[in-house]
């Protein structure tokens, strides 16, 4: 069964998803009560590929599964919305409002699963208040300003950050441009700036020490080796050294961005994982920020 939803954040932005309720929910072999789905950079809550096999993978663990919207879903949404306008500070009221809207309906024990920068929000709401049981980030990207300026495969990201600059500097911050690294998208100028400039705002290794629930980070090793954004993110969380209960890192051989490969693997790790958690205390307390 599948029920279109919707929420309201504190901002008062509409924010739509798909609430997948299983049919046996008395056999439900996880221990949660609901997987939240958390998109990435211009995605949206029903498109195909990792997070669609994931919500497949719960399902037939009789897991219910919740994909959602955040604002910064698809590329351009009206005058608010989508990746070139978003304000990625947002994505604590996003994921505070689909909370809420779990609790609610009595779910409590919930586990984020985010892909890639919904893996990066995720992380990063929860290191500001919010409070799920548990967090599965799937190819989480670093948002490291130092990391892009040395790496010698980054040169498009240094051309286009000099550019975003120069056209801050020219008081035209809200000119949308395309930018190519780490990935293709039409943003705003200042938007890009805030994203990758050095105060390393969204960096999920800072944040990480700060969040109050276990953290399955998954990335595949094909991307570590490939892409900047993920070089050296296995060493530079191991560096954390967090306890085992709070962070567990784990490099899948062969994988790529979004595991095509075999994109089940990560729901197998992530279900394994799950399932090796203790009992969770009390976390329905939730961020509104």
């Amino acid at each position: 069964m599948v029920e279109l939803v919707r929420a309201i954040t504190a901002d008062g932005i509409t924010l739509d998803g798909a609430f997948h309720a299983p049919r046996n929910l008395a056999a439900n072999r996880l221990p949660v009560d609901l997987a939240l789905l958390v998109h990435g950079t211009g995605s949206n809550f029903y498109a195909p590929g990792i997070l669609e096999s994931v919500a497949a993978a719960l399902l037939a663990a009789e897991t219910p599964v919740l994909r959602i919207n955040t604002r910064g879903h698809d590329g351009l949404v009206g005058r608010r919305g989508g990746a070139a306008l978003e304000d990625i500070d947002a994505c604590r009221s996003d994921l505070a409002a689909w909370v809420d809207w779990a609790l609610a309906r009595k779910l409590d024990r919930i586990v984020l699963i985010g892909h890639s920068m919904g893996g990066v929000k995720s992380i990063y709401a929860a290191a500001a208040g919010l409070a799920p049981t548990a967090i599965v980030a799937i190819s989480p990207p670093r948002f490291c300003h130092r990391m892009y300026q040395e790496d010698p495969r980054a040169e498009a990201f240094r051309e286009d950050y000099l550019r975003a600059g120069t056209l801050v500097e020219q008081g035209r911050g809200k000119d949308l441009i395309l930018v190519r690294q780490p990935l293709p998208l039409w943003i705003q100028a200042e938007g890009f700036l805030d994203k990758y400039g050095p105060a390393d705002r969204f960096d999920l290794v800072s944040h990480l020490p700060a969040v109050g629930c276990p953290v399955l980070v998954l990335v595949g090793s094909h991307t570590v080796e490939n892409s900047p954004a993920f070089n050296n993110l296995p060493d530079d969380l191991a560096a954390l050294e967090l306890p085992s209960e709070q962070l567990t890192i784990q490099v899948i051989p062969g994988a790529d961005m979004d595991y095509s490969n075999d994109p089940l693997e990560p729901c197998r790790r992530a279900a394994d994982w799950l399932d090796g958690l203790q009992p969770p205390a009390d976390h329905s307390r939730s961020d509104r920020g």
